[in-house]
């Protein structure tokens, strides 16, 4: 996997150095469907197979709801579903031995042996809690050819502790390693990633998330409730669970409060940066399932390349101790509301945008060098047009890359514009410091992407790694 392929979705000014006549625009993905509902969600697409598939949780004893089973339904269109039996005849795809709990489930391309293709992670055994306490209770791994027929591997022990969160299980084609996001301990939400190369072996958890200042508002007590992460051709997306606690309630333990997503993004997979602070979705309204919480669970692109879609758990009833349940009405509970786990939908990599309502809209990247020919922008110019231009670090346009010099895209709305200039080429200006800039005449710029590097002022390893290329 090449390091230096990247996307600069416009989150922050950064790797800007100037921006003219332009406001940056939020984009909230759209309700698209309904999914079975169920806890800790996993969506995947299955190339082979040509179907989505979404795994949940649902429980197998109603007076417990940590021992769980694991179930699946599959799709064409992620909006009618079929449920999917074993070889049993059972609905029940995965029973972990005693129950199954935060489990997530990778259809994992990278791996050359088949026999893994499917990979559950979660914590398994969950009814041996009860007589050998939690400690007993760890996060495995188990393996499948064809996700319905899953191995257990207790030789693959992710995580020696109870992490009661979804057990969120990534691969990063980057660091060619495993990823896992988990939780430290019961109680203690925050965000901890562990990597391993082979499943077997793991780093030490390291922590990667956390509540800052930014969340300092009013009495909210914030905490991050669990978080997934993914890999989409150049930058990494990670869905985070913002759970809303309140301050002013001696609710020591934390158990009442809703969910909301949020996005972060990543450069490399291991560090990563928020955005806005703003809901990603907003909740819906009651008795909708997620007016209580929506939880944003997984995130896979559309077969046609045009667009993402995100699986949410959506809640109906709030996020309480069950010895508190006896309390609430049926209604409170969402027992006599609909149920489903919401999935929605938004244009690739359209997440944000920089608008220019009118002509003369600017953007100027800073120094960076081409590596390959792949320069593509992600644009709406339907009631307008855009032009491109290269420039040298001083600001002053390639001989025949200046915006005039440029083959305008016009009335055009695509993900994937390639720029054209008329004389010339863009190989022609591969491994040079140039500046990449942008036109924008009532227009959005939504994505820039390449193979690329930084080169500021000398070349560095990547837009994550700001190290010389000789290390």
């Amino acid at each position: 996997m090449n390091k230096n392929r990247m996307k600069l979705p416009l989150f922050d000014d950064y790797w800007i150095d100037f921006r003219f006549n332009t406001i940056r625009r939020w984009f909230a993905p759209e309700p698209y469907s309904m999914a079975p509902a169920g806890a800790y969600s996993s969506m995947v697409y299955d190339p082979e197979r040509n179907v989505y598939r979404i795994y949940y949780e649902v429980m197998s004893d109603k007076n417990d709801g940590d021992v769980r089973q694991l179930k699946m339904v599959e799709s064409t269109d992620l909006k009618n579903f079929t449920q999917v039996q074993n070889r049993d005849g059972s609905d029940v795809i995965y029973f972990g031995e005693s129950g199954v709990h935060g489990a997530s489930v990778l259809y994992d391309s990278h791996d050359q042996d088949s026999s893994r293709r499917y990979k559950f992670c979660g914590m398994t055994g969950i009814a041996s809690a009860r007589t050998l306490g939690r400690w007993a209770v760890k996060v495995e791994i188990a393996c499948s050819p064809d996700g319905i027929h899953f191995e257990n591997r207790h030789d693959m022990i992710a995580h020696p502790y109870f992490s009661d969160t979804q057990n969120r299980l990534m691969y990063n084609p980057l660091e060619s390693e495993y990823c896992l996001f988990h939780r430290s301990g019961r109680g203690d939400r925050r965000v901890l990633m562990s990597t391993s190369k082979d499943l077997k072996h793991w780093n030490e958890p390291r922590l990667i998330l956390q509540p800052g200042p930014n969340y300092n508002n009013e009495y909210n007590g914030m905490q991050h409730y669990s978080f997934s992460a993914h890999y989409m051709d150049g930058i990494f997306y990670g869905l985070l669970w913002r759970y809303n606690t309140c301050l002013y309630d001696m609710d020591f333990t934390r158990m009442f409060g809703y969910m909301e997503p949020e996005l972060v993004y990543s450069y490399d997979g291991r560090e990563y940066l928020y955005t806005s602070g703003r809901p990603l979705m907003e909740r819906p309204l009651p008795p909708e399932p997620g007016c209580a919480g929506l939880a944003p669970c997984d995130m896979c692109e559309s077969t046609d390349g045009q667009s993402y879609y995100i699986l949410c758990a959506g809640s109906a009833a709030p996020h309480c101790p069950e010895e508190y349940k006896g309390d609430l009405p049926e209604e409170a509970l969402g027992k006599t509301t609909k149920t489903g786990n919401p999935i929605y939908k938004i244009r690739k990599d359209a997440f944000c945008g920089i608008e220019s309502v009118g002509p003369g809209g600017k953007v100027i990247t800073k120094p960076m060098e081409l590596l390959e020919d792949d320069l593509t922008f992600n644009l709406r110019a339907n009631n307008g047009y855009v032009r491109f231009g290269l420039m040298h670090a001083d600001g002053s346009f390639l001989e025949g890359f200046s915006f005039d010099d440029c083959v305008p895209f016009v009335y055009g709305d695509s993900i994937e514009v390639r720029p054209c200039w008329k004389e010339h080429t863009l190989k022609e200006a591969l491994h040079r410091q140039v500046r990449v800039a942008i036109e924008l005449n009532t227009a959005i710029l939504h994505c820039i992407s390449a193979t690329a590097r930084p080169r500021l002022v000398h070349p560095q390893k990547s837009f994550a790694d700001p190290t010389g290329p000789e290390g």
